[in-house]
């Protein structure tokens, strides 16, 4: 395992798994990471692909209820059905449709998702409150050792010195692939718009799914998956980490109580050179500062 060392600016290490090149959480099997490019696909899975605490966990349990056609779906923790996590074999045990999931990028993925028309949903979180999540991510998992302090540890965290690297070099390259596939089944989420209306974002994936529920089966996806239920509900699964890092805040807008002015304005600098071109937009505050979900299941 070719364990790699991070070192803060000041001084502080966080521990991953470096795999050609490409770093990763460092508990990760490195030969399943390395067989994804032939992970073998069914015609029914359905792929929800997201930069780490960006709603990926939330994203998935919706679809598990979508697709399953019940608010009463097993409970279950996204790793169970996370492809850089399980081997083909251990993934071939669930049933179809398969709800999979993952923190790569696609280079890393089989291409024949392509040929198979395998439905992808990838969700966007804006860059801010995915640093103050990863951070407590990192600082809360004893597998990446880490002690260090937020204010060090953005240089990292927007160098791309973090598990599934820069944030924005991992957008532009999942849009730029969207771009080059205009006919394939791709959704694109964005966390704050899922945040204001839920019951919108749980219709617009029924649909994207070929769904027609009732409104008044959208609705009970919507509150089953508030974050207070998913954390009572499953939050035990975790139990064993302390104040739970799988669900903290999922606040919109909560990077304020934790970037300077400088490191805010040095990220967004960085957004706009990186992010050029692209017909994404992140959302750093909720309009009128309402929230009608209070959900972080962003891991």
């Amino acid at each position: 395992m070719s364990l790699k060392k991070v070192t803060d600016e000041a001084g502080d290490t966080l521990t991953l798994l470096d795999v050609d090149g490409f770093l990763f959480a460092p508990d990760l099997p490195e030969d399943v990471i390395r067989g994804l490019r032939h992970f073998p696909f069914r015609d029914d899975d359905v792929m929800v692909c997201s930069y780490p605490k960006s709603g990926c966990h939330w994203v998935w349990e919706i679809l598990r209820m979508l697709q399953e056609e019940t608010i009463d779906v097993a409970v279950h923790e996204k790793e169970g059905l996370m492809m850089e996590w399980r081997t083909p074999e251990f993934m071939d045990k669930f049933p179809s449709p398969r709800v999979l999931n993952n923190h790569v990028l696609l280079r890393h993925l089989n291409p024949e998702l392509f040929s198979k028309k395998i439905k992808i949903v990838m969700v966007v979180r804006n860059p801010k409150d995915v640093a103050v999540s990863f951070y407590h991510h990192h600082k809360k998992l004893v597998e990446y050792e880490y002690n260090g302090q937020f204010t060090n540890y953005v240089r990292n965290y927007l160098d791309g010195k973090v598990d599934s690297c820069c944030v924005f070099d991992y957008t532009r390259d999942w849009e730029k692939e969207i771009e080059e596939h205009p006919a394939h089944p791709i959704l694109l989420l964005c966390y704050e718009d899922m945040k204001e209306n839920l019951f919108h974002e749980v219709k617009k994936i029924g649909n994207f799914l070929g769904k027609s529920f009732e409104d008044a089966f959208y609705q009970k996806i919507a509150d089953k998956c508030t974050f207070s239920k998913m954390r009572d509900r499953k939050g035990a699964v975790h139990k064993e980490l302390e104040n739970n890092i799988f669900y903290r805040k999922g606040e919109v807008g909560d990077w304020k109580n934790w970037f300077t002015v400088a490191q805010s304005e040095w990220c967004d600098r960085i957004c706009e050179e990186k992010m050029a071109g692209s017909k994404i937009r992140f959302r750093y505050t909720l309009d009128n500062n309402r929230e009608t979900n209070n959900n972080d299941t962003g891991s």
